[in-house]
């Protein structure tokens, strides 16, 4: 296990945030648009939909039973990408699989009907931004003795709002998100997916069980993953472009 790994996630995420500076540099965010309001949907065709693709890409059919759905998040997913909102990926690796997933599903689609229209069918590359690339993280990292995702999302702070987070491997930088929730910040959508037991179990059970008011999909216990993150993620783009 790295040294990142074995860094003490039991920090207090309340006191360091109230030491970071408010005019941390921050990645340049897109302008959100405003458009007309989407009918709240909370129906299970679509919900069953995204458990499917989870259960595809781990082999394990617990997800059909267990994998939590709250304050409508199919709906604020298509909101999201209806306001091109940005999302926002805990690691790289997280990012190159939603990239990797999406041109896996494009090559399909292409391959099952090779006279698709380009642009129509296809589903287009989305803003994804890791926080590790942040400027601000090498240093935080460092004075905080917190992990690069920690310190990313400690970085972005307001540039959260109307976004979509997806944290699919560090747990701290999960609980970060819920201490950011707590104090204001409302991404669209959060997709929590740290495996393992412990500090990741643990951090899912937050992001499910406190009264964050914020849509979520999460997979309580020791499962989940990158590439459960990225499939769930994925799938929700497939929804809204198939509801376009």
């Amino acid at each position: 296990m790295s040294d990142e790994e074995n860094k003490d996630t039991k920090i207090s995420i309340g006191e360091i945030y109230d030491q970071l500076s408010a005019k941390a540099p921050s990645i340049p965010k897109k302008e959100v648009k405003v458009t007309e309001e989407i009918k709240e949907i909370g129906d299970t065709i679509n919900e069953n939909r995204v458990k499917d693709a989870c259960i595809k890409v781990s082999g394990d059919i617990e997800y059909l039973r267990k994998l939590i759905f709250k304050m409508y998040p199919i709906t604020a997913g298509l909101k999201a990408f209806k306001n091109d909102s940005v999302i926002y990926t805990d690691v790289a690796l997280l990012k190159s699989a939603i990239l990797s997933s999406i041109s896996s599903e494009n090559e399909k689609q292409l391959k099952a009907d090779p006279y698709v229209i380009k642009n129509k069918f296809i589903l287009p590359e989305p803003d994804v931004i890791c926080v590790e690339e942040h400027p601000k993280v090498a240093e935080l990292s460092k004075k905080y003795n917190v992990s690069k995702s920690v310190a990313g999302f400690m970085a972005l702070k307001d540039d959260l709002k109307n976004s979509i987070i997806i944290i699919g491997k560090d747990e701290a930088a999960l609980l970060l998100v819920c201490r950011l929730i707590e104090r204001g910040i409302r991404p669209y959508l959060v997709l929590g997916f740290p495996a393992g037991p412990g500090a990741q179990k643990n951090s899912k059970n937050y992001l499910a069980e406190a009264d964050l008011k914020i849509p979520l999909i999460t997979m309580p216990d020791t499962k989940g993953g990158i590439e459960v993150a990225a499939a769930c993620f994925v799938e929700l783009m497939k929804i809204f472009e198939e509801w376009e």
